[in-house]
């Protein structure tokens, strides 16, 4: 626990410095100055306040949220597959979120039906996975695993038709949900999404324990006392909900579920009552961290947050693979 306490206040100190520069970060430079008179109601001139609270600031809630739901996710997933290479995207939930949101775009909807498609079609996808991963009326791992590749390929497949077939002026929103933004967020994309995340991860965090015990095998945590399909139910639930909610609002974002829960489970314990809060400051950080960079890079036009994600991820993931033998 001293570790977790330890990394956990740093991780927090960590986000709160990138808080600060995230919001002075853009077109136009803003000092901490006068980001903490905005903040706390001081004089500052309505421009500059309508670019702190309308833009910036909801860009940045939204960067902690989505890093914060894809991280915890993460850590449900890789708890109850045993593995720590799951990801969200096991759940069907990005690629099917992001086939709701490319139908949405190809029958000209404007920005709320598009989310709502995304939300439902995700969601459609993950029940669809844990269906069929139903096997004699008892949940398989390896068979949720094998639904989870084929309905990704073919969720993948039909996106990639949509794209081909779309015209040039629909291909902008193909790239949002299929390699992350957070340039289109504001307070009323973010008040339904948050509240049935947060109600998500508590619920997840509330089933920790059970975690704990499911990582040891199914006939372990029975014998201990676990009630093992409650525990599954909950927490492929709660990681499908959390992740369409972070999809709704910015898209398909890789290796924050993947990459923070590992490296979490490195620095303090594969206790899930930990894990789970460490992962989620940790993966906002990730995600607020990546954005900063995707903004200073281009910052008329952001690079797609998920390219950041994915060139800061992946060769780190490879460089602790290495470091543990093969072993993850």
């Amino acid at each position: 626990m001293r570790r977790f306490w330890i990394f956990f206040i740093l991780s927090c100190a960590l986000l709160a410095f990138l808080s600060a520069v995230s919001l002075g970060v853009g077109l136009r430079e803003i000092s901490y100055a006068d980001i903490l008179s905005a903040l706390f109601g001081k004089g500052v001139d309505e421009t500059l306040r309508a670019i702190i609270f309308d833009i910036r600031l909801p860009r940045l809630v939204a960067g902690v949220f989505c890093g914060a739901m894809l991280a915890s996710a993460g850590v449900a997933m890789q708890a109850l597959f045993r593995n720590p290479l799951a990801d969200p995207s096991i759940t069907g939930v990005s690629s099917g979120a992001a086939l709701g949101a490319a139908l949405a775009i190809n029958f000209g909807g404007g920005a709320f039906p598009i989310q709502i498609s995304a939300l439902v079609f995700g969601l459609f996808a993950a029940f669809a996975i844990w269906r069929l991963g139903r096997i004699n009326g008892r949940l398989s791992a390896f068979s949720m695993l094998l639904a989870g590749i084929a309905i990704n390929a073919f969720c993948g497949a039909l996106v990639g038709f949509l794209m081909y077939s779309v015209r040039e002026a629909g291909v902008k929103g193909f790239i949002f949900w299929t390699l992350g933004s957070l340039e289109n967020c504001s307070w009323r994309e973010l008040a339904g999404a948050s509240f049935m995340g947060i109600l998500c991860w508590f619920a997840l965090f509330f089933n920790s324990r059970g975690l704990n015990m499911v990582m040891l095998g199914s006939d372990h945590a029975y014998l201990s006392g676990a009630n093992v399909k409650s525990v599954q139910r909950i927490s492929i639930c709660a990681a499908a909900v959390m992740t369409a909610c972070a999809v709704m609002v910015c898209g398909i974002i890789g290796f924050v579920g993947l990459v923070v829960p590992h490296i979490c489970r490195m620095l303090t314990s594969p206790d899930n009552r930990s894990l789970l809060p460490l992962s989620a400051v940790s993966g906002a950080c990730l995600v607020v961290f990546s954005d900063i960079v995707s903004r200073l890079v281009s910052p008329l036009d952001s690079v797609p947050i998920g390219v950041v994600t994915a060139l800061l991820g992946a060769p780190f993931f490879l460089y602790l693979l290495r470091r543990g033998g093969g072993n993850a």
